[in-house]
C-alpha cells in the first residue's frame, strides 16, 4: 500500500500552437507562431514545437520572431477555442482523479494518492490519459507528464522531459533528481533571486541544500520556501477549489504611441469596466487601485490610492485611476496603460448618497447578465467610442465570455 503521496502535474506542449494545428491539418508539421502579426505591437504567445526547434521563443517579438525564421506562419489566437479546449482536458483529468486542480489554461495538478496502490498505478493512470487526450483532442495536443511526492517536484518532473514525456521521481529520489536540474528549473526563483543567490556563491541545487538556514534568512520568508525547495519538500495541498484573487487588473498596449487625453480616457474607461466586470463576477469590492503606463521611451511610471469607500463599479476604478494618468500626459507619448483593483473584500451592500451613482449601482445588475450571456463587449459607454478596440487576449488564463460551451476558470 503507498504510504506517500503521488501527484501529477500535466503541462501541454506549445498549447495555443498545438491546437491550431490541430484543427488545421495544413499546418501540421510546420513552424507556426500565435499572436500578432508582423509589424505590429505583438509578441509570440507560444510558438509550435518546430519553431522552438529554429530558435522561435515565447514572448519574443512577432518582428524579431520572422527575422530568425522567415518561414515562419503568424496566427491570430482564438481564446474560446482554447478555453473550450481547456474544458476538455480537464473533464479527462476528473475522470482518474480524486481533486484536479487548473493551475494555467494548459496545466493542472492531479492527486491521483487515493486511486493508486502504488507508483505503477499512478504510471498506468498518466499513459491512460494521454491516450485519452488523443483520442478525444487529437494527436497535434500532447503534454509533458510529471509524477512525484509533492506539487512542486512533479512541475520540475513534466518540465525535464519536453515534448510529451512522462517523468516519474521516486520519493527515495527527490534529492538525486534536483541536482541534475537547474536552480532556474525550480518555479518560484526567478533572475533577481538566482543572481542574489549566485553572488552567495550558489549556483546548484545541491549548493542551496547545503546552505545554513540562517544563510537563507536574508531572504525573510522567502528564505523558509528555498530551504525546503532545495530539499524537495513541498507540503501544499493539491485543490479543486478557486481562490479568490488578491488583485484584478487589465493593461493593454495601444496601436500607437499616444498622447491624447480623448483616446487614453476612454481606453482605461474601457479597462476599469473590464476590471469592475471581473470584481463583481468573484463577487468582490476593491478599497484600493493603482495605474501604470508605459512610455514611448519604454519607462514605466505606476502608483497608488485608495478608494474613499469599497467599490466594484467601473467609473469609480476609472476616476482613481485617471487621477494618476492623466498628469503623465505632458512627459511622453504612452504606449501601454493599465488599472488594476487592490486590497480586495468581499462585497457588501451599502446606500451610497450620490444619486449618480445610485442609478449607476442599480443598472449593473441587468448590464451584468447582458455580459454574463454575450460576453465583455456586449455593452459600451457612449464615452468609450473613442477607445482603441481591445483584442481578445491569447495568452490569459481567465476568459471574459460564457457561452454554453464556454465555461471561464
Amino acid at each position: 500500500m503507498n504510504t506517500s503521496r503521488i501527484i501529477m502535474h500535466i503541462d501541454f506542449n506549445s498549447y495555443f500552437a498545438s491546437v491550431e494545428q490541430q484543427a488545421n491539418p495544413f499546418l501540421r508539421g510546420k513552424a507556426i507562431g500565435v499572436g500578432g502579426k508582423p509589424g505590429t505591437r505583438s509578441i509570440v504567445a507560444t510558438a509550435s514545437i518546430e519553431a522552438k526547434r529554429q530558435g522561435v521563443k515565447t514572448a519574443m517579438a512577432s518582428s524579431e520572431a520572422v527575422k530568425i525564421l522567415p518561414e515562419l506562419q503568424m496566427i491570430d489566437g482564438d481564446a474560446r477555442k482554447y478555453s473550450e479546449m481547456t474544458e476538455r482536458f480537464m473533464n479527462i483529468y476528473k475522470r482518474h482523479a480524486g481533486v484536479v486542480e487548473q493551475f494555467s489554461i494548459d496545466e493542472a495538478f492531479l492527486d491521483v494518492t487515493n486511486e493508486c496502490e502504488d507508483w505503477m498505478d499512478a504510471i498506468a493512470i498518466a499513459l491512460r490519459i494521454r491516450e485519452e487526450i488523443k483520442n478525444e483532442i487529437g494527436s497535434y495536443t500532447t503534454a509533458s507528464i510529471g509524477i512525484a511526492p509533492n506539487k512542486l517536484v512533479a512541475k520540475i518532473a513534466s518540465e525535464s522531459d519536453k515534448p510529451h514525456g512522462v517523468t516519474v521521481v521516486y520519493p527515495d529520489e527527490v534529492e538525486a533528481f534536483l541536482d541534475n536540474r537547474e536552480l532556474s528549473d525550480v518555479p518560484g526563483i526567478g533572475f533577481a533571486i538566482l543572481r542574489r543567490l549566485e553572488e552567495m556563491g550558489i549556483s546548484k541545487i545541491s549548493q542551496l541544500r547545503e546552505a545554513p538556514f540562517s544563510t537563507l534568512a536574508s531572504f525573510k520568508q522567502y528564505g523558509h520556501f528555498l530551504y525546503n525547495a532545495a530539499r524537495g519538500k513541498d507540503n501544499s495541498p493539491v485543490s479543486d477549489v478557486a481562490e479568490k484573487p488578491k488583485s484584478v487588473g487589465h493593461s493593454y498596449t495601444l496601436p500607437f504611441d499616444t498622447d491624447s487625453p480623448e483616446v487614453l480616457r476612454a481606453t482605461l474607461l474601457h479597462l476599469a469596466d473590464k476590471v469592475a466586470w471581473r470584481l463583481r463576477k468573484h463577487g468582490l469590492v476593491a478599497r484600493s487601485y493603482s495605474a501604470v503606463v508605459r512610455f514611448e521611451s519604454m519607462s514605466f511610471s505606476s502608483s497608488m490610492g485608495r478608494f474613499d469607500a469599497p467599490t466594484n463599479e467601473g467609473f469609480k476604478i476609472f476616476n482613481g485611476a485617471w487621477s494618476k494618468v492623466s498628469p503623465l500626459l505632458h512627459r511622453d507619448k504612452i504606449r501601454l496603460v493599465g488599472v488594476s483593483a487592490r486590497d480586495l473584500v468581499p462585497v457588501h451592500e451599502q446606500v451610497s448618497t450620490d444619486k449618480k451613482e445610485s442609478k449607476r449601482t442599480k443598472l449593473l445588475p441587468a448590464l451584468d447578465k447582458i455580459q454574463h450571456r454575450y460576453g465583455s463587449g456586449s455593452w459600451l459607454r457612449a464615452s468609450e467610442l473613442m477607445a482603441v478596440k481591445l483584442k481578445e487576449r491569447s495568452n490569459g488564463f481567465f476568459f471574459d465570455h460564457i457561452g454554453e460551451s464556454n465555461k471561464a476558470y
